[in-house]
């Protein structure tokens, strides 16, 4: 199924259905003067053509609701007809789509594709939508918010080193710490939302968008001095997929704070 060529064809009968509307009220109110002055016979020749007007507009009705209903969202989510369009239009607008099957992203936005609930979700949230055009456009509008929100490298470097630390700590199971060794990204992560709720509040997404953004900043230094080097690993699988300011991918896994 084509959901814009099914938007136009509804879009064009509730067109239509807006001149009847518009119509039957320019009626309404002429019978309405012609009442107030007591001429009779114009207020029943409107009336009789509000009629007619209002056959019609229950027909253009008609119309409009069978096209909704037509509207299988499960199949059309299960078929892959949703993926291929919002795959295309994110294309034609020049937006960085990764993933098949039910799981797409779009950095740092993550879609899941659900077809037994009817719903698309985006970072774990439910779509209000299902029109490929406009998620497409919707998540290029979020990014951009979020691209123009400002960002402290420093102080999210700092925070991101305290949880470095502690990790650093945790490793060395008592034994002698390695300041600078590296560490995944993911447990990191796991340290800076050590309950569910602030999970919910800051999730993975959010943070590899921070992480990116503290990736593309030329200053990557915490308060106490320390640089952050980012780094990729064998282990691809505990890796966190970026996109820097030029639309590049970068897959980052480890981080190590350090002195020069």
């Amino acid at each position: 199924m084509d959901f814009e060529s099914v938007f136009q064809s509804n879009r064009t009968v509730a067109n239509i259905l807006k001149d009847q509307f518009a119509a039957q009220q320019k009626l309404l109110k002429r019978v309405g003067k012609s009442m107030e002055i007591g001429d009779m016979r114009a207020a029943l020749r409107d009336l009789a053509a509000l009629d007619a007007l209002s056959s019609e507009t229950k027909d253009s009705l008609s119309i409009l609701s069978a096209g909704v209903q037509g509207v299988n969202v499960a199949d059309f989510l299960e078929s892959g007809d949703f993926a291929k369009q919002l795959v295309s239009f994110c294309g034609e607008k020049g937006i960085d789509i990764a993933g098949e099957g039910t799981s797409y992203e779009v950095f740092p936005y993550r879609l899941k594709i659900d077809p037994q609930n009817e719903e698309v979700l985006v970072n774990g949230r439910k779509s209000p939508g299902i029109r490929p055009l406009a998620m497409a456009e919707r998540l290029e509008a979020g990014r951009a918010k979020l691209l123009s929100e400002n960002f402290n490298a420093e102080n999210f470097a700092t925070e991101l080193a305290a949880a470095y630390d502690f990790a650093i700590i945790a490793n060395a199971k008592g034994k002698t710490p390695v300041p600078d060794a590296d560490i995944y990204l993911a447990t990191i992560y796991k340290i800076m939302t050590p309950m569910r709720r602030f999970r919910k509040d800051y999730d993975m997404q959010s943070y590899a968008f921070d992480i990116a953004r503290l990736f593309d900043s030329e200053e990557k230094n915490a308060k106490d001095g320390r640089k952050c080097q980012f780094g990729p690993s064998r282990n691809n699988n505990k890796a966190i997929r970026v996109l820097d300011k030029f639309g590049n991918e970068h897959f980052l896994a480890l981080v190590r704070f350090y002195n020069e």
